[in-house]
């Protein structure tokens, strides 16, 4: 799928092992526009290098007293529970919207033209996405993943890299389906939870739980993510 990025992408939180495979995506399609950073701590989470190439700059998020003029935002963060809370804290500082979302897709990966995607899509490299498939706002797809036709992931999902789902597979919003993961035809996993790495699921999944395994069990229910040490100082 060719993307038409924009001349200036926003990119809302701080993760640098996050940045550094943005980076390496942008470069992948060859952009030639800016980058600006929001941060909303001052601590930079997982500090790692990235592609210097591509002009940024960064801000703390009380640096702009409104929302930048072009939208064009992206989530710097892998963690379902963490994209939930940026999206609710920029809403409510700058009134975004999901609509203010662009989608950055690695060049080597492949969508069918029957795939609806909605915006906040994060797609990584040597990825494919099946026929009549719908993929929701905010969701993140790492690398070498196989997502099956008529599959369903929904707003804030987090796959990460190796996962393989068969068909008509339906995963619930802010739910994180583990490294190396497989999911077997037609299974459905509930919201909020956690598919552990290297699971075989063959069966449904409830919501609000961490499992694991193969097959894969509920280990943990009634799981419930939190956000954690996120700091708002405003002073310089």
């Amino acid at each position: 799928m060719e993307l038409n990025l924009p001349k200036q992408i926003n990119i809302l939180g701080y993760a640098g092992e996050v940045l550094a495979v943005i980076f390496e995506i942008l470069t992948a399609n060859k952009y030639s526009g800016e980058v600006q950073i929001f941060r909303n701590e001052k601590e930079k989470r997982a500090k790692a290098p990235f592609e210097r190439d591509i002009p940024y700059k960064e801000y703390m998020f009380y640096q702009l007293k409104a929302k930048p003029s072009d939208n064009n935002f992206l989530f710097c963060s892998s963690k379902s529970d963490t994209k939930k809370f940026i999206f609710n804290f920029y809403q409510d500082l700058w009134d975004i919207k999901q609509i203010g979302f662009i989608n950055l897709m690695h060049p080597s990966s492949s969508v069918a033209s029957s795939v609806q995607i909605k915006t906040g899509l994060f797609l990584g490299s040597l990825t494919k996405i099946g026929s009549y498939s719908t993929i929701g706002f905010g969701v993140n797809i790492h690398s070498n993943c196989s997502i099956g036709h008529h599959s369903i992931i929904n707003d804030f999902c987090t796959i990460q890299p190796g996962v393989n789902t068969a068909g008509r597979v339906e995963i619930g919003e802010g739910s994180t389906i583990g490294i190396g993961s497989t999911l077997f035809y037609n299974v459905k996993i509930g919201k909020n939870t956690i598919i552990g790495g290297g699971s075989v699921v063959t069966g449904d999944i409830p919501d609000n739980c961490v499992a694991y395994g193969n097959p894969c069990k509920v280990i943990k229910q009634n799981y419930i993510p939190t956000i954690e040490n996120y700091t708002f100082d405003k002073t310089d």
